[in-house]
């Protein structure tokens, strides 16, 4: 668990563009920078003693925990100064080549890889034909990426240079427009990341998911490795 652990997190911070996580105490911390997400800590297991000893010295809002354990091993050591998000599912699958994945009718691809970091969006012309990438009126339907990582500590940043031998992609922000879905983009979204991550040597996939995400995930082959439970301090 703290090698898939540890690929998440080197992944999420090179998506995201923040430092690269450092090791603490049970596990990692990346600094995020936002006013309601000012860093996270990222714990491969429920150790009582750690949540004990970080919990005690969390003193700023906007500070989160996440844990890969139920609900049930972090809350105890919570006070009510603290606020459970909704469940999430740590998960992985192996990646390998394959065929470039048909978008519906009406749909079209745009895909770019730099430094590491995949992006698609599947995009809606207005005519509902497709316009190929982007112009003449096509608007974003899903989008996604994959950061590229060989899980390593001090594993790099977004600005770095993509990992040489990258070992695993972490899939990150992938999202449908309400408007679009249950129209199989979700589908066609994550076989056209995990393609071109295999492509340039990720041969494993990891993200965490939402329980609606989940869903998607497991038909898509994905296996489930922990739940995931994340608090944020709030005052």
């Amino acid at each position: 668990m703290p090698a898939v652990v540890r690929t998440w997190v080197d992944g999420w911070a090179r998506s995201r563009g923040t430092d690269a996580p450092r090791d603490v105490p049970g596990g990692f911390r990346i600094e995020v920078g936002s006013p309601n997400h000012r860093a996270r800590y990222v714990l491969p297991a429920a150790d009582p003693a750690v949540l004990r000893d970080l919990v005690g010295a969390i003193d700023t809002p906007g500070l989160w925990i996440k844990v890969c354990a139920p609900r049930e091993a972090l809350e105890p050591a919570l006070t009510p100064a603290w606020k459970i998000s909704e469940p999430q599912y740590l998960m992985v699958s192996a990646l390998a080549p394959m065929p470039p994945a048909t978008p519906p009718p009406g749909y079209t691809l745009d895909l770019t890889d730099h430094d590491g970091i995949i992006d698609a969006r599947v995009l809606c012309s207005g005519s509902g034909t497709g316009t190929g990438s982007g112009s003449g009126g096509a608007v974003p339907a899903a989008s996604g990426r994959a950061a590229l990582t060989t899980g390593a500590p001090g594993g790099a940043a977004h600005s770095a240079p993509a990992p040489p031998c990258a070992a695993a992609a972490v899939f990150d922000m992938i999202g449908t427009e309400a408007a679009h879905r249950r129209r199989g983009l979700g589908r066609f979204l994550m076989a056209s990341l995990a393609r071109r991550a295999a492509e340039l040597g990720a041969g494993q996939g990891v993200l965490v998911a939402s329980p609606d995400g989940r869903a998607l995930y497991e038909a898509l082959g994905w296996r489930l490795r922990a739940p995931v439970t994340a608090a944020v301090f709030t005052a």
